[in-house]
């Protein structure tokens, strides 16, 4: 299906576009992505440093107020009676005021004297807790830890009520021995207390418990996200995990109730915990996905007891990726369709100069020669393509005009040559005809004057009849090439296909004729072929290539030395190589001994041939469907490679066939 030219300029817009369109889009996802991907990372690592800024405040809270709290007089009356029901009421109320969970004081050796919430338990010893006995050592300390349910039981109130968590079953987290958490994540502060003289006579400390401190994670979250809503939905969500287990969060669950007992997934649980680095990626968390960062919690022993999770809803970010993707597709389809338009336009202006050049061709050809093509109004490369074909078609008038008025005087000329070769291989095969039965002739007076048949001849009369007849010999071979060249160049050599065998009808009757050759030339002829080689051919011509080859081989050979004739046949194919050593020919010298009047080199006599012998061979060779070749060895041996390969029989032979039985 022919396609014009304006609709395939047309197309290949379409398809650069669409190529254009293909890379842009692949590139502006990769762009659009790395870059909401990269400003939601952003955000949501610059929203976990808000929520660290907000727990931080709260452990700076908890220091500020034990430092503030031992230096009071309410403290000072607690060391005096410990026992005082309402030095303890004095503390609790400072305690509600400030907001902690427990409140707690210790002598010198770090035993319990004094606590806050029922059942006022004391008497335990607590220097082997970190910040009770930093605190010991005179520094005021805070910072996260875990209090077992024993201790949170001893800190009084409803702790180890608060802190225990029953696991809820959670998609992807990591299997653990047990179903709950009796265990309480808390923050703690502890400073030391001194006596007037700077001894330390013990310590108090205040603590925060953190399991289903709904009033902290709610905080930080107004705090950092500043209570933004997303369709609907809180924008970003806080949680603190102990260990893996929510203990206060703002996710909530299908139910709307928070998500507490829920665990983090396996993946983050290996990278988080166990090996003690952050994780920032997209994640769905409980009921929704959330760009998501989780930073590890640690005690002051510096180990891991938990998470610190900060996530934001992906959907606000999708949505502006999406908007993004909106606002480059249609500015990529307003691009898209201005191309095309103006690729249209393009395509309509070029096309419409090249159809009236390429209307101009085709009456050119038809020869119409007087005619000028309207130059478009641009001046670009279409325009001065038009003027060269315009000149070019001017210059075509005039060479035109000059090639008719050649064309007849050539015309005349070929005739007048055709003429003369047709005389002159009129003349040729005449002369070469009629020159080869003088020849033939003279030959045959020659030969019997040299077997005497007309008498005894003296010696040198015997030897010059003998040189005689060589030389006519010669003579009638040099007759005989010229003859079978006229038939050549006249097409007159035709081969008469027929049944034949090699060996009976070429190569042994060309033997017999040479033997005398042979004999005087000292030469052992190997025969590398079986006594019979049928196959279909013109004996005649056949037995003309093979004479020609095996003379060279004589005349060229070294006196004394070997030649030999050698038959393979593969399939339909004959092949024959007639050899000889002898001094060969140079590689060089190989390809051009087929042509015509090439020299083969000086004879053992020091005579040259005509140059035709193995011009004539390749043409009969050609003739009968096969092909030749020379290979040599300069100064070894000559080889002479000719294959034929018989045409299958004809009607007009079989039939000829079927009469002769």
């Amino acid at each position: 299906m022919r396609i014009d030219l304006r609709k395939r300029i047309f197309l290949n817009f379409v398809l650069v576009i669409a190529l254009f369109g293909i890379l842009g889009a692949i590139l502006g996802a990769v762009l659009l992505n790395r870059t909401t991907l990269d400003e939601a990372q952003r955000r949501v690592s610059l929203d976990l440093r808000s929520a660290w800024s907000e727990l931080q405040s709260e452990l700076d809270r908890l220091t500020l107020f034990v430092e503030v709290l031992v230096t009071g007089k309410r403290v000072d009356e607690a060391f005096a009676s410990p026992l005082s029901a309402q030095t303890r009421v004095s503390l609790e109320a400072v305690r509600r005021q400030c907001g902690f969970d427990f409140l707690g004081l210790t002598d010198a050796k770090g035993k319990v004297i004094l606590r806050t919430l029922e059942p006022y338990y004391t008497g335990d010893y607590l220097s082997n807790d970190p910040l009770i006995g930093k605190a010991l050592k005179g520094k005021t300390t805070s910072g996260f830890a875990v209090y077992g349910p024993q201790r949170l039981r001893e800190e009084g109130g409803d702790l180890e009520e608060r802190a225990f968590i029953v696991f809820e079953p959670t998609h992807k987290a990591k299997a653990r021995a047990r179903n709950n958490e009796p265990s309480g994540m808390v923050l703690v502060g502890a400073a030391p207390v001194q006596d007037d003289q700077g001894n330390i006579k013990g310590t108090l400390y205040a603590g925060v418990l953190l399991n289903r401190n709904h009033g902290l994670v709610d905080k930080i979250r107004s705090v950092v996200f500043e209570d933004q809503k997303y369709e609907g939905k809180d924008l970003g969500t806080v949680t603190i995990f102990q260990w893996d287990t929510r203990i206060a969060t703002n996710v909530t669950l299908a139910n709307g109730n928070r998500a507490i007992g829920t665990r983090v997934s396996e993946e983050v649980y290996d990278k988080v915990l166990e090996n003690r680095t952050n994780w920032y990626d997209r994640a769905f968390v409980v009921n929704d996905w959330y760009l998501s960062a989780y930073d590890p919690l640690y005690d002051t022993e510096n180990k891991v007891i938990g998470i610190l999770y900060v996530g934001v809803l992906a959907k606000q970010y999708d949505d502006i990726k999406w908007g993004l993707w909106k606002l480059y597709a249609a500015i990529s389809l307003g691009v898209a369709l201005f191309a095309l338009a103006a690729g249209l336009l393009f395509a309509r202006r070029l096309t419409t100069s090249l159809s009236r050049l390429a209307d101009a061709a085709g009456r050119i050809t038809a020869g119409t020669l007087d005619l000028v093509v309207e130059e478009p109004t641009a001046d670009d490369e279409v325009r001065d393509l038009t003027g060269a074909f315009n000149t070019m078609t001017s210059t075509l008038r005039d060479r035109d005009e000059l090639l008719r008025n050649a064309n007849t005087a050539l015309e005349e000329a070929n005739r007048t040559l055709k003429r003369l070769n047709e005389s002159y291989l009129d003349m040729l095969g005449f002369v070469s005809h009629e020159l080869k039965n003088a020849l033939g002739v003279i030959y045959t007076s020659a030969r019997a004057l040299d077997v005497g048949l007309v008498g005894s001849m003296s010696g040198p009369q015997a030897a010059l009849v003998q040189n005689i007849s060589k030389n006519i010999g010669s003579a009638v071979a040099m007759t005989r090439n010229y003859l079978d060249l006229a038939r050549i160049e006249k097409g007159e050599l035709t081969p008469h296909v027929k049944e034949m065998d090699m060996v009976r009808d070429v190569i042994e009757p060309l033997l017999d004729e040479l033997k005398q050759v042979i004999v005087e030339r000292e030469v052992k002829v190997e025969k590398r072929f079986p006594s019979s080689i049928p196959m279909r051919g013109d004996p005649s011509l056949l037995k003309i290539a093979c004479k020609n080859l095996l003379d060279n081989a004589l005349k060229y050979g070294r006196t004394g030395g070997r030649m030999g004739i050698d038959f393979s046949q593969k399939g339909d194919e004959f092949r024959f190589k007639i050899w000889n050593e002898g001094q060969g020919q140079s590689p060089e010298r190989l390809s051009q001994l087929f042509e015509k009047f090439v020299h083969f080199g000086s004879q053992a006599d020091g005579s040259r041939g005509t140059g035709l012998g193995l011009f004539i061979t390749r043409e009969i060779v050609q003739k009968h469907g096969g092909k030749i070749w020379a290979e040599s060895h300069q100064g070894e041996w000559m080889r002479f490679v000719f294959t034929i390969k018989p045409p299958e029989k004809t009607t007009e032979d079989i039939v000829q066939s079927a009469v002769n039985d």
